[in-house]
C-alpha cells in the first residue's frame, strides 16, 4: 500500500529519485517513499521528512541514521532537498562515476552505490544526449547562417541582373 502522501512526495521530487536521481521512466515504475531520517530511529511521518526513492536506494539506505559521533565525522546521508549536494559530490562526465568532494560525498556514494553500473550507464547515455542536442543547434545555427549567406547572395546576382552587369548564370545559352 502505497504511502498517504505519495502523490505529493513524486511531486515534490519531480518524479526522481531524491538520491540517484534516476526517473520513473528510467525505472519502469513509480517509486517509493523513504523516511529520510527512519521511523525506527524516531523520524516523523511527515512531509519533511519523506524523500522519493528508487528502490535501491531505499534498501542501502534502510534505516541507516548516524550517531552524533558519525554525524560529526561527516558520515550521513545528504537530503536532496536540505542539503547542496554539488558541495559534496561531481559527475564526472567522462566516465559517468560521481566523484566526491568531501567525506560526506563519499559516504553517500558507498552507501547508496551511487556508481553502479546502470547508474553510470544512464549518465554516459544522457551525457550523450546532451553533446548530440548542442551538436545539433550548432549544425542548426551553421545552417541558418548558410541561408543567409545564399540570401544575400541572390540579392547581390538579382541586383547586378538587374543593372545589366551580366547575364543570369543559372540561365541556358
Amino acid at each position: 500500500m502505497p504511502h498517504p502522501l505519495h502523490e505529493q512526495v513524486r511531486r515534490a521530487f519531480d518524479f526522481r529519485c531524491g538520491y540517484c536521481r534516476v526517473d520513473e521512466t528510467s525505472a519502469g515504475a513509480e517509486l517509493t517513499v523513504d523516511h529520510y531520517h527512519p521511523l525506527a530511529a524516531g523520524g516523523a511521518d511527515d512531509l519533511a521528512n519523506l524523500v522519493y526513492a528508487c528502490f535501491r536506494c531505499n534498501v542501502y539506505k534502510s534505516d541507516y541514521w548516524p550517531s552524533p559521533e558519525e554525524a560529526a565525522a561527516g558520515l550521513f546521508v545528504l537530503h536532496p532537498l536540505r542539503h547542496n549536494l554539488a558541495d559534496h559530490l561531481r559527475e564526472n562526465s567522462q566516465t559517468g562515476r560521481l566523484e566526491p568532494l568531501t567525506v560526506t560525498g563519499a559516504f553517500n556514494i558507498r552507501l547508496l552505490h551511487l556508481n553502479r553500473p546502470q547508474l553510470v550507464a544512464q549518465r554516459l547515455e544522457r551525457h550523450a544526449l546532451d553533446v548530440e542536442r548542442q551538436r545539433l543547434r550548432l549544425l542548426q545555427a551553421e545552417l541558418e547562417q548558410d541561408e543567409q549567406t545564399i540570401r544575400v547572395l541572390q540579392q547581390y546576382i538579382n541586383f547586378l541582373l538587374r543593372l545589366g552587369v551580366g547575364k543570369n548564370p543559372l540561365e541556358d545559352d
